[in-house]
């Protein structure tokens, strides 16, 4: 299937989230296209799926379903269909598509890294104890083929953002303050956005009255006063209210500040023990198991690297966890 995609698609990643809502022409195509399939998002509701369309936007086929044999054989019925378009429609270069500006864009639904973030890579990943009491990775990845959901055994992928003003300050804690508690901004963001079980789909991120401790802390780090480097350690406990969900452990790591070209080191850890699901993220192991979130800094240039925050899609929540 990945050669089929590779070699006859134009494949486009998107947040139906963001495109449903969008009142501009991205949006618009969107919808254009959606509202030719089964998904037509009556009340507001979702349009996920996978759409192959054409450049002129006429659809060709729809899938939500995860068996990759559904999946391939939409994919062939849908190059079947453009084959069979008019020559004015499927020859290179017979449909212009022209470009957006960033001010065409609903401003209300833009979430671009600007120069003032910094975008740190986040990583979450099942573990398990081995005989000598130590971690190691959990089963393996792949899915499960009756139902084709993950296993949640594999490692999963978002963002953290980090505002400039915000590692300023840190750093000055870090000299001036050793032993502070992170600020609540960032370290609320950090839990509640980014401390979740996100191996096996789209999680529910955590209230604020789910916190019910975090006490992370900032100190130098003995020996590398040179380059103002910096240790941030703690606990943390996050849980329902029904204690039906939660996620508690400690977290450990160290920044180095940017040298003279530029890079930035930096390496949380977060290791502990999680235990329930979410209406998107079934299938969890039973019981309290260990999950560990590590997060590290990320080359910005690269495009799969300015993918927004999941739980960014509330912005004001997001930078101002600690007050929403």
């Amino acid at each position: 299937m990945q050669k089929l995609l590779r070699e006859n698609f134009v494949i486009v990643a998107a947040d139906d989230w963001y495109q449903r809502r969008q009142n501009d022409p991205l949006g618009k195509f969107f919808r254009s296209v959606a509202d030719q399939g089964p998904r037509k998002g009556a009340g507001g509701a979702t349009r996920q799926g996978r759409y192959t369309f054409t450049a002129s936007g006429k659809l060709l086929g729809f899938n939500n379903n995860r068996d990759p044999r559904r999946m391939t054989s939409m994919l062939k019925d849908s190059l079947d269909r453009f084959q069979a378009l008019p020559p004015a429609e499927r020859t290179p270069g017979a449909v212009k598509v022209s470009s957006l500006s960033p001010g065409a864009l609903d401003k209300r639904y833009v979430r671009a890294l600007t120069s003032d973030i910094i975008p740190l890579k986040v990583h979450t990943r099942a573990l398990r104890k081995n005989s000598q009491g130590k971690y190691t990775v959990c089963g393996e990845p792949g899915t499960n083929t009756e139902t084709y959901r993950h296993r949640g055994f594999g490692i999963s992928n978002d963002h953290l953002w980090l505002k400039n003003t915000e590692f300023d300050q840190l750093e000055s804690l870090a000299r001036e303050k050793p032993g502070q508690k992170l600020p609540d901004s960032v370290a609320m963001r950090i839990a509640r956005f980014h401390l979740v079980d996100n191996t096996r789909g789209e999680p529910p991120h955590w209230r604020r009255d789910e916190v019910r401790k975090l006490e992370f802390r900032i100190s130098p780090v003995d020996g590398d006063s040179e380059r103002n480097s910096f240790r941030i350690a703690g606990t943390f406990h996050l849980e329902t209210k029904d204690g039906k969900r939660g996620y508690t452990g400690e977290i450990d790591g160290y920044v180095r500040p940017q040298d003279e070209s530029g890079n930035l080191d930096f390496h949380l850890v977060a290791i502990g023990d999680h235990w329930g699901e979410g209406t998107y993220t079934r299938g969890a192991r039973p019981g309290k198991t260990p999950l560990a979130v590590v997060f590290t800094h990320t080359d910005r240039r690269k495009s799969q690297n300015q993918i927004p925050p999941q739980g960014i899609r509330w912005q004001e929540g997001y930078f101002g966890a600690h007050q929403h």
